[in-house]
């Protein structure tokens, strides 16, 4: 593998994501129902959440590797790092209030309450003994495991097929991001997918991974205090 040319690696990597992509899209469809049972067990989501985490990070970490590419070069800085997290979490904070007062309403209002199939999300915030744990899984996969890959895609794609390759991925990525939320419902999908869609522009906007990373570690951080405040005791 250490005879891998830059060029074949990029090739590589864009490979690796279809497949991901589609294994992601048939699991989040065609067994959409298995996934909603395991939302019975709050332990073995965390576990799952933890497990895809971990693998996400080794697959990328590989991949940059054999591209003979570090984690500073797809945006991983240390420079300025007050100012990068105050920006990250205020353009997750952000995130939160379009999510919440802008375009989730609009998304309930046009999708009929008889096509969605989600969970009962109040599940998820049931026992408050999980908070720490949920936390955790909010900031390690969501924060940090979600955006490592969501920055991977836009890059490969980017080095691999230039400007269009970059809106391809920045399209396509926040659709499938949304899929992957599908056990939420149809409102959850499209919501979800316009979050990943600003996730990658707060990236885009100066190529900081770091204010990417926080502004969903925040948004991540908000929703999940809110869901036990909301949801507690039901």
């Amino acid at each position: 593998m250490k005879n891998v040319s830059a060029r074949n690696a990029l090739y590589i990597s864009i490979v690796f994501i279809i497949v991901v992509w589609i294994v992601k899209v048939i699991r989040n469809t065609v067994f959409l129902n298995s996934i909603l049972s395991v939302f019975e067990s709050m332990p073995h989501v965390f576990l799952q959440a933890f497990i895809t985490a971990i693998l996400v990070i080794i697959c990328v970490t590989f991949l940059l590797r054999l591209s003979k590419e570090k984690y500073l070069d797809i945006g991983f800085k240390k420079d300025n790092l007050l100012k990068q997290l105050r920006n990250g979490f205020l353009f997750g904070t952000l995130i939160f209030i379009i999510d919440t007062f802008i375009t989730g309403p609009i998304i309930n209002i046009l999708i009929p309450k008889s096509v969605e199939q989600g969970i009962d999300i109040s599940k998820l915030f049931n026992n408050s003994s999980y908070v720490i744990i949920f936390l955790f899984i909010g900031l390690f996969k969501g924060g940090f495991s979600e955006e490592l890959w969501r920055i991977f895609v836009l890059t490969r794609f980017e080095k691999t097929f230039g400007r269009f390759g970059l809106i391809f991925a920045l399209i396509l990525s926040s659709i499938i991001f949304g899929i992957g939320h599908l056990y939420q419902g149809l409102s959850g999908m499209i919501s979800i997918s316009i979050i990943g869609f600003l996730y990658a522009l707060v990236y885009l906007r100066k190529r900081s991974a770091l204010e990417a990373v926080f502004a969903h570690a925040t948004e991540n951080t908000i929703s999940i205090i809110l869901g036990y405040i909301v949801y507690a005791g039901n």
